[in-house]
C-alpha cells in the first residue's frame, strides 16, 4: 500500500520547528541561570515569567520550560501568588555541598593523580595558565568558567564516568556559592594557586600530595564563602 503523503511528510516538516522551540528554551535556560548564578537575580526576589520573557526579547513558553529546569536545578521555586522566585542561599546547602566535596573530590584527585597522562595533564596545565589571566583581570564570569573546567577535567582524569556525573550536578549546585566567593579581594589569585598546588600532586603522580591540596582547596572555599555570605 503506498503510503499517505502525511505519513512521511509530517515528521520532517515538523523538525525544524521543534529545533527552534529547543534552541529558544536552551538561550532562556542559559540566560536566567548566568542571573541567577550572578546575583543578578538575588536570593529570594520573585519575578514573573512575563517579567523575564520582556527582558529575554522572547515569548513566554521557552521561558517558562526553562523555568521548569531550573526547578529541577533547584535554583528556583515557582509559588502561588509570588510568580517565580529565586531559591534562597542556604548555609545549610552549602555545608553539605562541601561535605561531599571532600568525600568525592578527595578521591576524583587521587585517582586523576595515579591516571593522568600527558594529555590531561597538558590540558590542566593549559586551563590554569588562563586562569591566572582572568584572575589578573578580574574576569570573575571567565574564573568561574575555568574553575569549573578544571575541577572537570580532574574528574575526567580520574576515569570514573559515575563519578565524573555526579561531580558535574555537585558543581551546577555550588555555582552561586563559587561566585559569592569569587567576589571576595585577591581571593581568584589564591584559587589559581590552589590550583597550581594541586596540578602539582597530579604532575609528580602523588595522589597524597594532590589529595591534601584538594582539601586546602575546598577548606578555602568553604571559609570564604561561608564569610562572604554572612557579610551579605
Amino acid at each position: 500500500m503506498r503510503p499517505l503523503a502525511g505519513d512521511t511528510a509530517a515528521p520532517d516538516s515538523f523538525a525544524p520547528a521543534r529545533s527552534k522551540r529547543q534552541s529558544m528554551r536552551d538561550t532562556a535556560y542559559a540566560a536566567i541561570k548566568r542571573q541567577i548564578v550572578n546575583c543578578e537575580l538575588k536570593p529570594g526576589e520573585a519575578v514573573t515569567v512575563t517579567e523575564l520573557a520582556q527582558a529575554l526579547d522572547m515569548g513566554r513558553t521557552p521561558v517558562i520550560q526553562a523555568i521548569d529546569r531550573l526547578t529541577v536545578d533547584g535554583l528556583v521555586e515557582v509559588m502561588p501568588r509570588k510568580g517565580v522566585v529565586v531559591s534562597p542561599v542556604s548555609l545549610d546547602d552549602f555545608v553539605e555541598i562541601i561535605e561531599m566535596r571532600l568525600v568525592n573530590e578527595a578521591q576524583a584527585v587521587r585517582w586523576a593523580a595515579e591516571k593522568a597522562d600527558r594529555t590531561q595533564i597538558e590540558r590542566l596545565q593549559t586551563n590554569l595558565d588562563g586562569a591566572w589571566s582572568a584572575a589578573r583581570a578580574h574576569d570573575i564570569d571567565r574564573m568561574i568558567e575555568l574553575d569549573r573546567e578544571f575541577h572537570r577535567l580532574i574528574s575526567r582524569a580520574a576515569g570514573n564516568s559515575i563519578l565524573s556525573e555526579f561531580l558535574g550536578n555537585l558543581h551546577d549546585k555550588a555555582l552561586r556559592f563559587w561566585f559569592i566567593s569569587l567576589r571576595a579581594p585577591d581571593h581568584n589569585l589564591r584559587v589559581c594557586q590552589q590550583h597550581a598546588d594541586i596540578l602539582g600532586g597530579i604532575k609528580n603522580h602523588d595522589p597524597a600530595q594532590a589529595e591534601a591540596a584538594m582539601r586546602e582547596h575546598i577548606a578555602s572555599f568553604h571559609a570564604n564563602a561561608s564569610s562572604q555570605i554572612l557579610r551579605s
